[in-house]
């Protein structure tokens, strides 16, 4: 329904690409709130055994109890348990952020892993300037279906999201560090092609992470990637609307995201 909606194709439609996919965004999280509140009203109307006990608790708090077995897998395995309650804090905060990537992350390689198997990073490079190049233009994403720039935005939100519940974390794994990594650094280095990180940032992939958020907070990238993704399905560029969107510096910040997590990822693999 979304990807008829957005078309080309159906030009009677009296919104833009844009406004059409914010209507379908806020509509399914309504759905599904309408939803909850009405099977929560009829199981204690009825006294039936709530579907929320059976899977995990979705309207009651998602904080684990102590005693049961849910609470071994509730975070990310690569952190101790000391780590627990700022881990928490950050997954409430990702979940009060989520745009359209709004699953929580247990493990953060297996989120990286699943990335680069749909994408490489020369694939993501050009598919992500060309939605950035959308924002500034008198016409909408023209490279293919308006809906791929949901799924790219998409995509490279559960990157941030990623990003943010590792940064600054103790991830247990060595980067490269000495003289007697060149050889693996060079092999690296052919496969990510034209790296934009240098080569301390190599080294050390974290201080990428580090300098992403320093730039824009996590609330911050969330909302440049909703005015990202109207202005690349609009006709109007955002200048036009009074917003500016600093497409260099946040290509340059999101390419270096992606190039430090995927070092992150190949580093924890082998």
């Amino acid at each position: 329904m979304l990807a008829n909606s957005v078309s080309t194709e159906t030009p009677h439609i009296n919104a833009s690409a844009g406004e059409q996919l914010y209507f379908f965004e806020n509509l399914i999280p309504f759905i599904e709130a309408v939803f909850l509140l009405q099977q929560t009203e009829s199981e204690e109307i009825l006294n039936l055994p709530s579907e929320k006990n059976s899977c995990g608790g979705r309207i009651r708090s998602s904080s684990p109890d102590k005693d049961s077995d849910e609470s071994a897998t509730d975070d990310p395995p690569l952190f101790g348990q000391n780590e627990n309650s700022k881990l928490r804090k950050k997954h409430k905060k990702l979940k009060k952020h989520s745009i359209w990537y709004r699953e929580r992350i247990h493990d953060p390689f297996q989120v990286i892993h699943d990335f680069f198997d749909a994408s490489s990073l020369a694939s993501f490079k050009a598919n992500f300037y060309e939605v950035l190049k959308a924002t500034s233009e008198d016409q909408f994403y023209q490279k293919g279906s308006p809906n791929e720039v949901l799924h790219y935005l998409e995509r490279f939100e559960s990157m941030i999201n990623v990003a943010y519940l590792i940064n600054g974390e103790e991830l247990g794994i060595r980067f490269m560090n000495s003289k007697s990594d060149n050889r693996h650094l060079f092999q690296l280095n052919q496969k990510m092609s034209h790296t934009l990180l240098s080569t301390d940032q190599i080294s050390d992939p974290q201080k990428v992470l580090a300098s992403f958020f320093e730039y824009k907070s996590l609330k911050e990238w969330k909302e440049a990637l909703i005015e990202i993704n109207d202005f690349a399905l609009s006709k109007h560029p955002a200048h036009e609307w009074g917003v500016w969107i600093d497409v260099l510096s946040v290509f340059v910040y999101s390419v270096k995201l992606a190039e430090a997590l995927y070092l992150i990822g190949r580093t924890y693999k082998e």
